[in-house]
Formats: structure tokens, sequence, C-alpha cells
């Protein structure tokens, strides 16, 4: 039995674990979570996508819908990776800038590209 497999698959693939689940792990070991996994990183920050979007559905009108899903995915980060909820804060911003410093180098090598910007409208 052969597999295809497609090179934009394994591009995605291979962004979405330099972009998500290795900047969760780095901040996971920095706070000293209790679950380290690379898998469980990355799954962890599906579902803390998935619970901010509950929160916000269901105390957006209370609180503020940012508000909201920052804290569903803040709750869901520290439920799913073992932490305390200011572990969970700072486990958040670690992951968000080691995510920015990895656009950046992906940038820099040339494997993420910036789409082409429209200049004018066709009449």
């Amino acid at each position: 039995m052969a597999y295809q497999v497609s090179g934009n698959l394994v591009l995605g693939l291979i962004l979405l674990t330099v972009l998500v689940a290795i900047p969760m792990k780095i901040g996971a070991h920095v706070v000293k979570a209790k679950y380290t996994g690379l898998i469980r990183c990355g799954f962890a920050a599906f579902v803390g996508l998935l619970g901010g979007a509950l929160v916000a559905l269901f105390l957006g009108g209370l609180i503020g819908g940012s508000l909201a899903c920052a804290l569903g995915f803040l709750l869901a980060i520290r439920a799913m990776l073992g932490t305390s909820f200011l572990g969970s804060i700072g486990l958040s911003l670690i992951a968000f800038t080691v995510s920015a410093l990895g656009v950046w180098v992906l940038a820099r090598i040339g494997l993420l590209l910036a789409a082409p910007v429209a200049t004018g409208v066709a009449v």
C-alpha cells in the first residue's frame, strides 16, 4: 500500500508545529507545567481556542467577548497542561513571543511569504 504525501500538507504540518506546538512546549517547560509533551501542547492550543469560543459565546454579553475568550483560553490551557492560572498566563505570553520569533525566522528563510496586496479596483 503506497501513500502519497502532498508537499503542502507536509509544509502545513511543519508550520503548525513551529508556530503552535513548539512555543507552547517551551512555555510549558518554563512555567513547569505538569504535562509538556509536544502533541499535548499542540492539542491544548486547539482545545484552548474552542474553550475561548465557548466561554465567549456564553459569557460574552456579560463581561465582553474578548475578555471572555481570553479567560476561556487560559482556563483550558490550565486544565490541559496542569499549571496554575498565573502559570497559564505566563505560558501564553511566552508562547506568543516564541511564535512571533518563529514567524520572523520562517519569513526570513522564505518559507512564509506574504500574499500580494491589491493596489486598485478593476472597474
